[in-house]
């Protein structure tokens, strides 16, 4: 079948790995128009609508399925003239894929969420923390090119030397690990427990912020430990990049988060090295200290992408969605085995909502009585010594991009 895919935004070169892998490892043909250059030439493009509309319109024309990312509905006018409801008329398939969660892609839109959530498009959702808001979409995994060079380990020769850096973090925002739900990776908190831990191991760390992915591929492969998120419950594509690399990824899934990932995986074997921010500090220190068993922890990781992730084996989820959706579109429905009805519900959301809850209070809990015990030690050393000094009542150490 010719499958054309719609975005407005890279989304993090997702819509574009999944093209290539569609005709790397299935029998259709597919291609990618984005909306315009997104000023974030390292994940690629296809066609762009705003420089090649008449070559946009001929393979919307042509199409059997057309396939939106996040933000696009039936009515989306951003690829005038191609009027999508029109092709449906005439026979086109369509299928949307959701990316983030239902309140950022409703508010892009400008309708509720309930709306978004009540459109009839046969969907898709990516199988990280997204899917449990979705209730009636298809769970696919999201997957990386774990071939691609920059996607490899170390060859033989180049692991005789050690990482440049110990520890590399890439945190999407700098927002802290409890002013918001999902949009964290706890920037601020993991920074502080990432320098902590150098300080005493002797160790270096690297971060990368709005870096472009191919500067960011070669930091996080130049470096012995991968901080992906530990706060939400959720891993990110840097833990999948991580992982590919050949490196041990610290993040926090949670079980709904683990009970998907094993559902794609097959296996009960989970690559990450599983820890909540409030107890990474030993487990990072032991990695440091330990680098052999880093590295054969990092080994295993590989092996999984291989053997259990592999971009091959993935995109067959992809695959047998479209071949429901040609059957009929109806069937295009969330996974028995991943249902979120009844009591499902409630240990997909209600109780990992309820359990990060009071992690978000006992920390907050802790860092007020740290700082009421500083404030009191100021105040004796004051009284003790009759001078005020200088103090800085900073919450945590200032971010660099990089530390040699």
């Amino acid at each position: 079948m010719r499958i054309v895919h719609f975005a407005v935004t890279p989304l993090a070169g997702a819509p574009l790995r999944l093209v290539q892998a569609i005709n790397a490892h299935t029998g259709h043909s597919a291609r990618l128009i984005d909306l315009c250059r997104y000023g974030t030439e390292d994940f690629g493009q296809d066609v762009v609508f705003a420089e090649q509309p008449e070559r946009a319109i001929e393979l919307a024309e042509q199409a059997d399925i057309i396939h939106f990312h996040n933000y696009l509905d039936m009515d989306s006018p951003h690829f005038a003239p191609i009027r999508f409801r029109a092709l449906a008329a005439r026979g086109t398939l369509f299928i949307r894929h959701f990316h983030s969660h239902p309140e950022l892609v409703a508010g892009r839109m400008g309708i509720s969420p309930q709306t978004l959530l009540e459109q009839r498009i046969p969907s898709l959702v990516i199988a990280q923390f997204q899917e449990r808001y979705y209730p009636r979409s298809r769970v696919v995994p999201n997957f990386v090119p774990e071939t691609h060079p920059a996607y490899l380990p170390f060859a033989a020769g180049e692991t005789q030397r050690a990482p440049r850096f110990h520890v590399f973090c890439s945190p999407t925002n700098l927002r802290g690990a409890w002013d918001c739900r999902w949009n964290t990776k706890a920037a601020p908190q993991m920074l502080e427990m990432i320098t902590q831990v150098c300080r005493h191991t002797g160790g270096t760390w690297a971060l990368a912020h709005k870096t472009p992915l191919l500067r960011t591929l070669a930091l996080k492969r130049d470096s012995r430990v991968v901080a992906d998120d530990m706060v939400t419950g959720s891993y990110h594509l840097t833990g999948l990049e991580g992982l590919s690399q050949g490196k041990p990824v610290l993040t926090h899934l949670d079980d709904r988060t683990r009970r998907v990932f094993e559902h794609f995986s097959g296996t009960a074997e989970v690559p990450f090295v599983n820890i909540r921010l409030e107890d990474a500090a030993p487990v990072l220190r032991h990695l440091l200290t330990h680098p052999e068993e880093a590295e054969e922890v990092g080994a295993a990781g590989r092996a999984f992408m291989e053997n259990r992730w592999s971009c091959a084996r993935m995109v067959h989820h992809l695959d047998e969605a479209y071949t429901l959706l040609a059957h009929d579109p109806a069937s295009v429905v969330r996974q028995k085995e991943l249902a979120l009805e009844g009591a499902h519900r409630f240990f997909a959301l209600a109780l990992p909502d309820l359990l990060h809850g009071e992690r978000m209070v006992q920390q907050r809990a802790q860092v007020r009585l740290s700082r009421e015990a500083e404030r009191e030690i100021l105040a004796r050393d004051t009284t003790e010594t009759g001078t005020t000094g200088n103090h800085t009542d900073e919450a945590y150490p200032p971010i660099q991009q990089e530390r040699p």
